[in-house]
Parts: structure tokens; C-alpha cells; sequence
């Protein structure tokens, strides 16, 4: 370690992004260039090394590193949050159950849903539960000068009684576009989950059985 930053002593919430913190390497003299060892659990398990002002796998922006953890900004939220080793990972209570969304209407092609905006916050402050309620693989299709292109996520393992099954979705079904827009990477799902949390309705396109559905939330 190169040096010691001034611990926060009042630090933001506990991340809740699927990230462990492997290390840290604090420059006392230019913080700017400590720099920290950060794994990512989701999709696949990988690890890099990011310093002060890079973004870690889509998910956050490093804001501060220092010696017992790292302090984030939640590309989904956009709220502040604290990343500490797994050591030093406080023991929290069992998250209260989200209310379950009301299904509306539905019919071969559309599927309505009433989500309260509690519902909606529980889901977005408990990502870990959401991202870890299904298996998400990315679906390619031929695209031009025969390259592979990702058109959409193929869900799979869905939980019982999950997230994912809660809005309706099954094994097997495509998710390819969120409000009219294309699902062609984790970045653009990352992006579009900060975008839509404080939409009134969002309308997703799914492939099931060969044929395109309609997923309609609206924010009740």
C-alpha cells in the first residue's frame, strides 16, 4: 500500500451490484491514481483493475478508493453507494418483499402489468435478487458480412416465485427490445435500466414459441 486515505466516517449505503473488491493500492499523495482490484460476479466472473473516474463493467463509477473499500456511483440509480471487502461486509436485515405486481389484462399477443413505484424500488435496491432470479444468455442471429450480431437475451432457470416470474416472463422467452429499443449488449441493458426506472409505462418486446408478445408495466 502506498499510503492510508482518511477512512469515510459516514459512508453511503452497502452496494447491492453483483461486485466484490479483490484489493486496493491507496497513493496518499495522488488519490487520483490508487487504484483497486474489483471482481464481477454477473453475467460471468471476471476481474480488472480500475482507478478514480473509470467505470467498473457497466455497472458503477469509481468516485474515491481508500483503504477499506471503494466509494461508487450506481450507473442504475445513480445514487452513491460503498463497496467494502467481503470481510467487512455489514450484516443486514432480510430485505421487506416487494409487492407483487398486478396483472392487468392479458391475451395472446400483451400482457399488462401494474407495478407500484414501491415494487419498483425494491427491484432496483435489490439487484442481486433480480439478476440472480433468472439466466439471461445472449441470443445471436446472422448479421451483415455474416458476422454474429446479439439480438435479444434468451432467459432460462427462472426462479420460482421470483423476480422474473412475478412479471410474468417464462423459460425460454426472448427479451428483445425495451421500449422500442434493440437489446444488442449488456451495456445497453445496464443503460436502459437506469432510463426506465422513472418512466410512467415501459413496453418490452419478447419472443415466445416463435411468436412476438408485448409486455406492458405501467407505474401505478
Amino acid at each position: 500500500m502506498l499510503g492510508v486515505l482518511q477512512t469515510v466516517p459516514a459512508v453511503p449505503s452497502y452496494s447491492t451490484l453483483p461486485l466484490d473488491l479483490i484489493g486496493v493500492i491507496v497513493n496518499k499523495d495522488t488519490p487520483a491514481h490508487s487504484v483497486c482490484l474489483v471482481r464481477c460476479l454477473y453475467p460471468s466472473k471476471k476481474e480488472d483493475v480500475f482507478q478514480p473516474g473509470q467505470n467498473v463493467f457497466d455497472f458503477a463509477e469509481i468516485m474515491e478508493i481508500h483503504r477499506d473499500g471503494v466509494l461508487l456511483r450506481n450507473r442504475i440509480t445513480n445514487t452513491p453507494e460503498y463497496l467494502t471487502f467481503e470481510k467487512n461486509k455489514p450484516i443486514e436485515k432480510s430485505p421487506t418483499p416487494a409487492p407483487i405486481p398486478r396483472l392487468v389484462a392479458k391475451s395472446p399477443d400483451q400482457v399488462d402489468m401494474d407495478l407500484s413505484p414501491k415494487t419498483i424500488k425494491a427491484y432496483l435496491n435489490n439487484l442481486p435478487d433480480l439478476l440472480n432470479s433468472a439466466f439471461a444468455a445472449p441470443r445471436y442471429r446472422e448479421g451483415k458480412n455474416g458476422r454474429k450480431e446479439i439480438e435479444g437475451f434468451e432467459l432460462s432457470r427462472i426462479k420460482e416465485a421470483g423476480i422474473v416470474e412475478q412479471l410474468g416472463l417464462k423459460n425460454g422467452d426472448v427479451i428483445l427490445e425495451v421500449n422500442g429499443e434493440p437489446l444488442d449488449g449488456l451495456a445497453t441493458v445496464m443503460r436502459l435500466l437506469g432510463q426506465i426506472q422513472n418512466e410512467s409505462q415501459v413496453k418490452m418486446t419478447v419472443l415466445r414459441n416463435g411468436q412476438k408478445m408485448k409486455f406492458v408495466f405501467n407505474r401505478k
